[in-house]
């Protein structure tokens, strides 16, 4: 598997155009959309995927999505991640997954991966790599992956480079503050991809990520709980507000606990993060004559 530069941002004006629509997904758009999510699973391994309606739950989850970053992937069965692909499929979907190499202390060991709908997105899997870290600043190297809508002609769709991330409890603010390092790593990894979105569990709010803010990145979620108890904001999906012209405005959260009428224990049976979303245009520089719902 290819490795990404081994050091892990310019300056523009941040503006935030966001409407957060938090706890459950509006319709689709009448105009080609991509939407993006992000999951921290938390420790999904056999125990869990032992269990159908934890299964049920999570695979309703992902098809309401193209793309899907998912963190804490503990299985060490090769079977795990395919069961689950197959329990979304049951459906009549098509998606399919990639998946990185473990990562992390050896007692704390994960998979990050990414599940997709073939339908409306492709991937170049020989572009799939886990970001090369060879000091060790990062106790989970992040997981990269290049996508491009379906939705349009290979020359107009939206591509974008997907950064699959978790901070570690124990780095904290330290990770943190080198994420707009990490942006910049990838920018440089020969792809020339300018749509560089971050995806996953940092560890803490937006307030506290001024690093990226200041090197123009825009946030999916501003001040929004992300976990099933409503007290702490951990998840998010943060892109360049200058070379991201085709966010679309709509982003939040999907609170499982309400939606699936579920007992806090059903619910963190599941995770206790909630899934974060947002929703970008298909057509590359953003959608000609867009039609506001």
């Amino acid at each position: 598997m290819p490795h990404g530069p081994s050091e892990l941002g310019r300056t523009s004006k941040w503006v935030s155009a966001q409407v957060i629509s938090n706890g459950s997904i509006p319709p689709k758009s009448i105009n080609p959309t991509v939407r993006i999510a992000t999951f921290n699973l938390q420790s999904f391994g056999e125990s869990k995927a032992n269990k159908i309606a934890v299964m049920e739950i999570v695979a309703r989850l992902v098809r309401n999505f193209d793309v899907v970053a998912l963190q804490d992937i503990s299985a060490r069965q090769r079977d795990t991640l395919p069961r689950l692909i197959d329990r979304i499929n049951q459906s009549d979907r098509r998606f399919d997954y990639c998946i990185g190499p473990r990562v992390g202390p050896p007692h704390q060991s994960m998979h990050f991966a990414f599940i997709f709908d073939t339908d409306r997105i492709e991937t170049d899997r020989y572009q799939l790599y886990t970001v090369d870290d060879p000091s060790d600043r990062l106790d989970y190297e992040p997981l990269v992956g290049w996508f491009r809508s379906r939705q349009a002609s290979e020359s107009e769709a939206f591509t974008f480079s997907l950064v699959n991330v978790l901070v570690s409890p124990t780095g904290g603010a330290r990770e943190v503050q080198l994420l707009p390092d990490l942006v910049k790593s990838i920018r440089q990894d020969g792809r020339g991809e300018d749509d560089i979105i971050l995806a996953g569990d940092f560890g803490c709010g937006d307030t506290q990520m001024a690093s990226l803010r200041n090197m123009g990145m825009l946030f999916a979620l501003e001040g929004i709980a992300t976990t099933i108890t409503g007290d702490e904001m951990l998840d998010n999906i943060i892109f360049p507000s200058r070379a991201t012209d085709e966010f679309t405005g709509r982003s939040g959260t999907v609170d499982f606990l309400r939606q699936y009428n579920l007992t806090p224990d059903q619910a963190s049976q599941v995770s206790n993060h909630m899934p974060v979303w947002c929703e970008f245009f298909a057509l590359e520089g953003g959608q000609p004559g867009y039609r506001p719902e």
